[in-house]
């Protein structure tokens, strides 16, 4: 006989509706009843693992969608001018680990490239190091304001000043995704070599972060930010 296939609702419904087993719904719950189960126990719990996997699956997909994209992506190179892209390997215990790997490894195999595979976190936490430690320089600040008193004159000292060292003071609880921001803001190109890492910083970016210190933009919540810690601390 001919009929209406099975939709994945109507696989959903049958596959959650008890009453298939056997059951009937009394109270908000269910009971044996005297009908004969369509669906027998094993297929029941079979399918029920499968969903839960599913489940699972689909919560830890949508979990990745939402981190932010990788710090360095587009900006990490080997000592000889290769560039690193994003890569993550995940467990089977489900437990994800992030890396860089040279372009021609990816494209062409691991004997393409001599440059080695870098583990994420460790090079992402040193490039987040020395941005933090460049803002909370008093040279960058002083060159910031430089650029910020020729291009907006109607901007104060302050204004410039005190939003960029509130910056540098918060800058751990700043969301990974508004650091991810201003690192690509200010970072032309980071350089992998033997004794370490070498940052070329993107002038443009600093020029830009400058603007950024004007009423309306970030600058002027990290003003009110400074300004209301700095209140506390004479009242205390």
């Amino acid at each position: 006989m001919g009929g209406k296939p099975f939709s994945k609702q109507m696989l959903y419904k049958l596959l959650h509706n008890r009453v298939y087993r056997g059951e009937i719904p009394h109270k908000g719950q269910f009971h044996p009843g005297t009908h004969e189960p369509i669906i027998d126990q094993a297929l029941w719990d079979a399918a029920h693992t499968i969903i839960a996997q599913n489940n699972r699956q689909r919560a830890s997909e949508t979990w990745q969608r939402r981190q932010p994209e990788a710090l360095l992506l587009g900006l990490f190179y080997t000592a000889d001018g290769e560039k690193y892209q994003p890569a993550f390997t995940r467990k089977p215990n489900g437990k994800c680990y992030r890396y860089y790997v040279p372009n021609r490894k990816v494209r062409f195999g691991a004997d393409a490239s001599l440059a080695g595979r870098v583990p994420a976190e460790p090079i992402e936490q040193m490039v987040l190091t020395q941005v933090h430690a460049a803002l909370m320089s008093p040279e960058m600040v002083q060159s910031i304001w430089d650029v910020a008193r020729e291009k907006y004159p109607e901007l104060t000292e302050p204004e410039v000043v005190l939003p960029l060292r509130q910056m540098g003071q918060v800058w751990a609880q700043l969301f990974p995704a508004e650091r991810q921001r201003i690192v690509q803001l200010l970072v032309d190109r980071v350089t992998l070599r033997e004794e370490g890492i070498e940052i070329t910083w993107r002038d443009t970016g600093w020029h830009a972060l400058a603007g950024e210190m004007r009423p309306g933009m970030i600058g002027a919540e990290l003003l009110e930010l400074e300004q209301q810690e700095s209140g506390a601390e004479v009242a205390a």
